[in-house]
C-alpha cells in the first residue's frame, strides 16, 4: 500500500478518502476522554458541550440519506482502511429502516454508552447525557432530535421521492376523508412517511414523535420556542391541516412579534386570506361562450372585467419595429404571444381598448381554508383577444389573456412546398378569397464587421382559393427568414400564425440496398473443454436482388477472440453457393470464461460477427420461488405474496436472507380481435383509427391503438415500492405485503403490474434469484368493442362484436 497524504497532491497517484476512518478515530479520542470529562476537573457547562461534540461525531454522514447506517454499531477497536475515490456523504435514499416486522426503528436511550446496541443509541445516549449535565442545553438536544425525526418520517419525505399525494386543495369538491393517504386527516400522534417497506401511515409514540417534542419546546421558554412554533406551522401546512398551521403562525407572532420583513404574516395571509388565480386557458372558439378555469380560496365574492385588446396596432407595431432596422434587437418587442407580460409587466397599456364587459360571481368558499376550481363562464362571444382581471372582494387582483379565434391558419409540409390553410376556427370550413399578408424578417451581419448588424425584412400577400389554401411561392417565401401570416377578410375575419420558420423538404423513396451478414453458433453459452459450432452467411440485400450471391466460393477469415481481445483461433474457409460458410472451435479445459467474439476479416467488402460466452456450470442446490395470487387484485386492497426456498432434496432453507425488490409499473391491456394477416402484420393492424385522448373520458373507456412494435416507446421507470433484507423463516418462508392503497390514489386511473425480486442468499454465501408478479386492476373486467367497418353510408347495417376479458387475457 502507498502512503496517503490529505489535500491536492502532484506527481501521480491514486485519489482516496479517508471520512470512515477520521470518523471512527475521532469516535475513539472521545470514548478515551470521557472519564476525564465525567470527573470533578470540569464544569458542567463543558460536560455538556463535550457530548454535544460527541453526539455531532457519532452522527457524523448518518444524516440525510445516509442514517440508516445509525443501525450499524462501529467497532471501535479496529480503524477501518481508507477508501478509493471521493466521498460525496450522499447516495441512494431507501427510506427509514424497518425491522423484520415492517415496523419503523425508532433509536432508543440505552442505559449506558457501553449498553448501546446501535450508533444510533451512542447518539440517543450523548443527546441524552448533554442535557442531564448541562440543563441549558437540554431543548438544544431535544429539538436536535425532533429535527431528525421529522427529517426521517415527516410527510415531505414522499415529496423527496418524487411521490406528490393528491392534494385535498385543488380540487372542487368534497375531501375524501377515507382514503388512507388523505393528509388532512391525519392526527398529531399519526403520519405518513417513506420507509424502507414503502410508504406507510403508523402512529408515532410520543416519545419519537417530532410533533410532541416540539410542542413541548414551544411551550418552553427556551431560545427554541420561536424556532419550534415555525417548525410546526410547517408540519401542519405539508399535512394540509391549515387550520393549525394558521393557529401556529398567530401564536408566534404573538408571543415573538414578526420580523421586518414580516415574512409570518405573509405566511399566515396566504393560509386565511382571499387568493385567486385564474389557471392557464387555451384558445377557443368565438361564438360559443368562451369560460376561464378559476381557483380560489376563502373569498365569497369576485368580480371580473374584460378590455379588447388592439393586436391588429401590435402587429403593426412589430412589424414597423423590424422595418426600422434597430442596431440591437429587442427581443421582448418580438414577443407577439407573450401579451400578458406585455400588458401586466411592463405597462404597455396603449393596446388595451376599452370595457367591454363586467360581471360578478358569488362564490362559495370550501372550508379549513382549502382551494376550490371552478369554470367560469363569460359573455365574451367576439373573435378577438381580451385581458381578463379578476378582483376578489378583500383579496387579491389576477389577469389572464383570452383569445376568441373565429379562423385558423393551419402550415403543412408538402414535397418541396409548404401549404397555409385558412379555415373557420369551429367548423373547419375553409375561408376563401381571404388576403394572407406574410412578413418575414432575419438579421444577418454586415459586411467587414465583427459585432454589427442589420435586420433585413420582406413582406408579400395572397389570397386563399376556394378552398382555402394558399402554395407561397418558394423564391418569395424564403426559408432563412422568420415568417408570420397574418389573414384578413372583407368580413371581418382575422388570424395570425407565427413568428416561425419554414423549410422545405422533400419526399424520396427510400432505396433499400445493403449488405448483410448472419451469424449463429449452436448454443449462446459454453462451458470450458466444449466445442462451438458456427455458421456465416454473407449476401446482398435489395428489393430487386436477382439469383445468385456475390459472395460464394469466395475465401473469409473467421477469428475468435477471447474476453480480454486475444486471438485464440485463425482460419480461412471457403464460402458456398449461398454465400455461407461454417466450422467449429474445440474450446481448450482452461479456457478463459466470459464472452468471445468471432468475426470475419473485412474482405470483398464486407465484415462483422457474432459472439457467444463461456461460464462455468454449477448446479443449483435450492430454488426460490415466490408465489402471488394468479388472478388479478383489485385496486386499493393488499396483495400478500410469500417467498420460498428449498434445497432440491426438499428440505427449507435457513438460516438465510432474503433481499425482496418490489417494483410497480402501469399495465396495458390492449386487445384487438384476431384477423387473417395478424401473423404477418401483428395484432391490430388493420386499426387505423387516432386515439383521442384529449377527449373527456377517453382514458377511461378509449381503445388505444395498437403500438407497432419498431414505435419508439419510452415508459415511465419503473417506480421502486419494497427495497428490504428480512432473515428467512424457519420454513424457508418469508412473507411480503404490497399495500395498492398509494397507486389507487396516485394513479386510480391506470392498471398496474407489481413485479417481485427476491435474492435469496444461504449460510454458504450461495446467491439464487426468484421472481414473480402480481396484476392489478381498477375494474374487474373490461369490455372490448369493434364493428366490422370504419364508415358507413345511410341504410347499412352495423355488425358490433364485444367481448369481456379481466386484466390477465382470460375472456
Amino acid at each position: 500500500a502507498g502512503e496517503f497524504r490529505r489535500g491536492d497532491q502532484r506527481g501521480g497517484g491514486e485519489y482516496a478518502n479517508s471520512i470512515e476512518r477520521d470518523r471512527t478515530r475521532a469516535m475513539q479520542l472521545m470514548r478515551q476522554a470521557q472519564p476525564i470529562v465525567e470527573g470533578d476537573d470540569l464544569t458542567t457547562n463543558d460536560q455538556g458541550n463535550f457530548y454535544r461534540q460527541f453526539a455531532t461525531t457519532v452522527e457524523f454522514q448518518r444524516n440525510g440519506n445516509q442514517a440508516w447506517q445509525l443501525q450499524d454499531l462501529t467497532d471501535l477497536d479496529t480503524l477501518p482502511d481508507y477508501e478509493k475515490g471521493y466521498s460525496y456523504g450522499g447516495g441512494e435514499n431507501k427510506g427509514a429502516p424497518v425491522d423484520s416486522e415492517g415496523r419503523p426503528i425508532y433509536h432508543t436511550v440505552p442505559e449506558s454508552y457501553e449498553a448501546a446496541t446501535s450508533d444510533g443509541q451512542r447518539w440517543r445516549w450523548c443527546l441524552t447525557r448533554m442535557g442531564q449535565l448541562t440543563p441549558a442545553l437540554q431543548a438544544e438536544a431535544d429539538l436536535t432530535f425532533a429535527d431528525f425525526q421529522q427529517s426521517q418520517f415527516g410527510v415531505q419525505t414522499m415529496r423527496q421521492w418524487g411521490i406528490i399525494l393528491p392534494r385535498a386543495d385543488q380540487g372542487d369538491g368534497d375531501m375524501d376523508e377515507s382514503g388512507p393517504y388523505a393528509l388532512h386527516t391525519l392526527g398529531e400522534d399519526e403520519t405518513i412517511a417513506r420507509l424502507a417497506n414503502g410508504v406507510k401511515r403508523f402512529t408515532m409514540p410520543d416519545e419519537f414523535n417530532p410533533v410532541r417534542i416540539y410542542q413541548q419546546l414551544a411551550a418552553g421558554e427556551s431560545g427554541y420556542a420561536e424556532r419550534s412554533h415555525a417548525a410546526l406551522a410547517q408540519i401542519f401546512e405539508d399535512r394540509q391541516q391549515y387550520p393549525r398551521a394558521a393557529e401556529w403562525w398567530r401564536k408566534s407572532i404573538q408571543r415573538f412579534k414578526d420580523d421586518q420583513s414580516k415574512s409570518k404574516q405573509a405566511r399566515l395571509d396566504q393560509i386565511i386570506g382571499n387568493w385567486g388565480t385564474f389557471e392557464q386557458v387555451q384558445t377557443q372558439a368565438a361564438g360559443s361562450g368562451a369560460t376561464v378555469e378559476f381557483r380560489f380560496r376563502n373569498a365569497r365574492q369576485a368580480t371580473f372585467t374584460a378590455q379588447a385588446i388592439n393586436v391588429d396596432q401590435l402587429l403593426a407595431d412589430v412589424k414597423s419595429y423590424l422595418k426600422s432596422n434597430p442596431k440591437q434587437l429587442d427581443w421582448n418587442q418580438l414577443q407577439i404571444d407573450n401579451l400578458g407580460y406585455r400588458l401586466v409587466e411592463q405597462n404597455e397599456r396603449k393596446y388595451l381598448g376599452a370595457q367591454v364587459a363586467d360581471w360578478s360571481l358569488d362564490l362559495e368558499p370550501r372550508p379549513e381554508h382549502f382551494d376550490r376550481r371552478i369554470t367560469v363562464t363569460t359573455p365574451l362571444q367576439k373573435a378577438g383577444a381580451y385581458l381578463v382581471t379578476g378582483k376578489l372582494q378583500d383579496g387579491n387582483t389576477s389577469r389572464v389573456i383570452l383569445w376568441l379565434d373565429d379562423t385558423a391558419i393551419v402550415k403543412k409540409q408538402l414535397n418541396g412546398q409548404l401549404l397555409y390553410y385558412v379555415g373557420d376556427a369551429s367548423t373547419g370550413k375553409p375561408v376563401g378569397k381571404a388576403n394572407v399578408e406574410f412578413f418575414g424578417w432575419r438579421q444577418e451581419r454586415l459586411p467587414d464587421t465583427k459585432n454589427r448588424f442589420r435586420v433585413v425584412t420582406e413582406n408579400f400577400a395572397e389570397s386563399t382559393d376556394a378552398e382555402g389554401m394558399i402554395l407561397p411561392d418558394a423564391k418569395l417565401l424564403n426559408d432563412d427568414f422568420q415568417w408570420i401570416a397574418i389573414a384578413r377578410t372583407d368580413s371581418g375575419r382575422f388570424a395570425h400564425l407565427g413568428f416561425s420558420g419554414v423549410w422545405y423538404g422533400h419526399y424520396h423513396d427510400q432505396h433499400y440496398h445493403d449488405t448483410k451478414i448472419i451469424t449463429i453458433t449452436d448454443r449462446p453459452v459454453y462451458r470450458p473443454d466444449q466445442k462451438v459450432q458456427f455458421k456465416f452467411w454473407m449476401r446482398e440485400t435489395r428489393y430487386d436482388l436477382e439469383d445468385g450471391d456475390r459472395f460464394a466460393n469466395l475465401k473469409f477469415t473467421v477469428r475468435i477472440h477471447d474476453p480480454q481481445g486475444t486471438e485464440v483461433f485463425q482460419q480461412v474457409y471457403t464460402t458456398d453457393e449461398f454465400g455461407g460458410l461454417s466450422g467449429e472451435y474445440a474450446l481448450p479445459p482452461e479456457a478463459m470464461l466470459g464472452q468471445y467474439r468471432l468475426a470475419i476479416d473485412h474482405a470483398h467488402g464486407v465484415g462483422g460477427g457474432g459472439s457467444f460466452r463461456v461460464e462455468e456450470y454449477k448446479k443449483p442446490e435450492f430454488e426460490v420461488l415466490v408465489e402471488a395470487p394468479s388472478e388479478p387484485v383489485q385496486l386499493g386492497d393488499t396483495v400478500t405474496a410469500t417467498v420460498r426456498a428449498k434445497y432440491y432434496f426438499g428440505a427449507p432453507v435457513t438460516n438465510a436472507t432474503a433481499k425482496i425488490k418490489v417494483e410497480r409499473t402501469p399495465h396495458d391491456a390492449r386487445w384487438y380481435p384476431a384477423m387473417p394477416w395478424d401473423w404477418l402484420y401483428g395484432e391490430g393492424y388493420w386499426w387505423f383509427a387516432p386515439d383521442y385522448a384529449w377527449y373527456r373520458g377517453f382514458a377511461r373507456w378509449g381503445c388505444l391503438a395498437p403500438r407497432p412494435f419498431w414505435f419508439p416507446w419510452h415508459p415511465d421507470p419503473p417506480e421502486l415500492v419494497l427495497d428490504r433484507e428480512v432473515a428467512i423463516g424457519e420454513d424457508g418462508s418469508v412473507e411480503i405485503e404490497i399495500d395498492t392503497a398509494l397507486a389507487k390514489a396516485l394513479h386510480g386511473d391506470q392498471d398496474h403490474r407489481y413485479s417481485i425480486t427476491a435474492e435469496v442468499v444461504d449460510a454458504s454465501r450461495r446467491t439464487i434469484v426468484g421472481t414473480g408478479e402480481v396484476l392489478v386492476a381498477r375494474e374487474p373486467f373490461r369490455v372490448f368493442v369493434w364493428t366490422d367497418r370504419g364508415h358507413y353510408r345511410i341504410g347499412d347495417t352495423v355488425h358490433a362484436r364485444f367481448q369481456a376479458r379481466t386484466l390477465d387475457g382470460q375472456g
